[in-house]
């Protein structure tokens, strides 16, 4: 499943480097490294001193606040703004960034030059941004972390000085820096209050559109953002595969996802707005869905039909290298191109001039059948703990794998274990089913022995 790393040409301080000879899995580092900063931000969130006046929270859902901030989620069991304090607030953005960014890229940044940590932290970060191989890591943390400045400023900007500039200077620039880093790490956390997310914008232009960006730019990933910048500079041709496999296939999706939710909810859900709203929200939720989690209409009222639309859409989720999460683009894009090249009876499929590999196919279906099994499971534990509609609970399921943050607006309802369970799906959706199962499989070799081939029936 990992890329295969040349030692030969590996420089003399990685190859020869004392944590190369340790047999520590890298996605270890990861899975325990991520438990660690939610384990620790749920005891800071926990504490008395993060809190309202008045207000007392109990450990599940500081814990489930936690969970949700560090996987960029947005699901949450008590309101920010009406819960914690300025503190509590930071504690959570704190979070938000370390997840949202991909921890190990901020440690990167700072250790990639020492020879002592340099392919240890080169694997972290391959893995932590799902990167295809660790080619110059440390050029690649130095975008990373100058994109992201350039992204989150410009987003600070707008929304402090055209949208919270009722507000006193240094509010309006909290709730600035709060929206617009919660916005890029698509993590969906609000300090609107009152459980209502951003439905107090929705007709706001500058808002809507200054978050829309940011939730695209954050969710195409930090390669293709690079991919883009180097064409326009010139200082190369074409987008590779992957950056024009993202940007179609997300394109598509915002597209065809806006349109449905329109058809779906204009008589409904969105009557209430002129045209023009309607088209607004129907664009902000489609773009939103895909893992941000934040909406400008409140979808307690949501149609069926429209409530399955979201949950696709969930599903699927951002691209490899952002701060989302879901099943990936990619993997959706490779899946259906590889139901057409089936069809068509070829052996590969094929897309952009340009053919890909069996192996990629083969980790496209390993990851969307992983996640449907891990889905399925954590809703039936729900349905065990909660006598909630099933296809409310479903919807929360979705939201808490592709670390999207919608809701009908169950969540602070749910009992102990159901708020355990969505926990630990948050948890597995940051990391990817696969990367999960990866590092629980660890260390277990089988022999490579062919047994006897023999056709079963299909169909």
């Amino acid at each position: 499943m990992e890329n295969q790393i040349d030692m030969n040409n590996m420089p003399l301080s990685l190859k020869d480097g004392p944590l190369l000879k340790r047999k520590v899995h890298p996605l270890n580092f990861l899975v325990f490294g991520l438990l660690f900063v939610i384990l620790l931000g749920s005891l800071l969130l926990w504490l008395p001193f993060t809190h309202n006046d008045s207000k007392e929270i109990n450990y599940i859902d500081a814990l489930f606040t936690s969970t949700s901030a560090t996987t960029v989620t947005g699901l949450v069991s008590v309101d920010t703004l009406d819960t914690y304090n300025f503190f509590g607030q930071l504690i959570i953005l704190i979070l938000i960034n370390c997840g949202g960014l991909g921890y190990m890229t901020v440690i990167s940044f700072f250790f990639l030059n020492s020879s002592a940590f340099g392919l240890k932290y080169a694997m972290f970060v391959k893995e932590s941004l799902n990167l295809p191989s660790i080619g110059d890591i440390l050029k690649l943390a130095k975008k990373v972390f100058f994109t992201i400045i350039v992204f989150e400023a410009i987003g600070i900007g707008i929304l402090t000085l055209f949208v919270f500039d009722n507000f006193e200077v240094m509010k309006s620039l909290w709730y600035g820096i709060f929206h617009a880093m919660s916005a890029f790490n698509n993590a969906g956390f609000d300090l609107m209050g009152g459980f209502s997310s951003l439905t107090g914008y929705t007709g706001n232009v500058i808002f809507n559109f200054t978050i829309m960006a940011l939730i695209f730019f954050g969710g195409i990933g930090f390669l293709v953002i690079s991919d883009i910048i180097n064409v326009r500079k010139k200082r190369k041709r074409f987008l590779t595969l992957h950056s024009e496999l993202v940007l179609t296939t997300s394109i598509i999706l915002i597209f065809l996802g806006a349109v449905g939710f329109y058809a779906l909810e204009h008589s409904n859900l969105l009557k209430q707005y002129d045209e023009g709203t309607k088209w607004m929200a129907s664009s902000f939720i489609s773009v939103s869905s895909r893992t941000a989690g934040f909406t400008t209409v409140d979808l307690a009222s949501l149609s069926i039909s429209a409530l399955l639309v979201l949950c696709l859409l969930m599903f699927i989720g951002a691209s490899p290298g952002s701060t989302g999460a879901g099943i990936k683009t990619t993997t959706f894009a490779v899946l259906i191109l590889w139901l057409v090249a089936t069809i068509k009876n070829k052996k590969e499929p094929e897309v952009f001039d340009r053919r890909i590999s069996r192996d990629t196919v083969e980790k496209a279906l390993l990851l969307f059948f992983t996640s449907v099994l891990v889905i399925a499971i954590i809703i039936f534990g729900m349905t065990l703990f909660d006598d909630k509609p099933l296809s409310k609970m479903t919807f929360e399921a979705f939201s808490a794998f592709g670390t999207v943050g919608l809701t009908t607006g169950i969540t602070p309802d749910l009992s102990f274990g159901s708020k355990f369970l969505l926990c630990l799906l948050m948890f597995i959706g940051r990391l990817t089913p696969v990367t999960f199962l990866t590092v629980i499989a660890y260390g277990k070799r089988k022999d490579n022995i062919h047994l006897l081939e023999e056709n079963v029936a299909i169909g």
